[in-house]
């Protein structure tokens, strides 16, 4: 189910103050020194993600964690980013909180910067396959590059085998 909400930029917060804090639709986050250190993540609040997923995130340290993917649209254009939750005074279930570079991955043709996103549950393979980090893109890439190498010889034998097997009957 897609929902609408307000972008708003992520940046770290002065070294001086000790929790997150949000003014001029900007999100200050408190355990960052640089804003590309977000930037495969999108934040929202905790209420959001059952909007999102349609069931409540299991808060259990014992449970598998995995990651929860998030597809943000907008100008025609789309993101994977990794959910994360956060919170800050003004901060509402309304906005979504993004890095300044997947802002302008999101911007369009005339590099306007998008106002208003859609969020929808996402994909994990394109948000491997397009990470902003090279190293995490790199190694998925070639990790799927693996596994197709490595299931060509196990065709190569299902495919003889499928032959051998059938030249014997005729």
């Amino acid at each position: 189910m897609e929902k609408e909400k307000n972008i708003i930029t992520i940046l770290p917060a002065i070294p001086s103050e000790s929790k997150n804090y949000y003014s001029n639709k900007i999100f200050h986050l408190n355990r960052i020194t640089f804003s590309s250190e977000v930037d495969g993540d999108v934040i929202l609040t905790s209420s959001s993600y059952q909007k999102i997923f349609g069931r409540k995130k299991k808060s259990s340290s014992n449970s598998r964690k995995r990651l929860s993917i998030v597809k943000i649209s907008a100008n025609g254009k789309s993101i994977h980013r990794a959910y994360r939750a956060e919170s800050a005074g003004g901060f509402t279930e309304n906005e979504v909180a993004l890095s300044p570079n997947s802002i302008r991955l999101l911007s369009d043709k005339e590099g306007m910067e998008p106002t208003i996103a859609k969020i929808s549950k996402g994909c994990r393979i394109p948000f491997y396959w397009f990470h902003p980090d090279k190293s995490i893109r790199i190694s998925f890439k070639l990790g799927l590059l693996s596994v197709v190498l490595g299931s060509l010889p196990l065709l190569k034998n299902l495919l003889s085998f499928i032959i051998h097997f059938y030249t014997k009957i005729k």
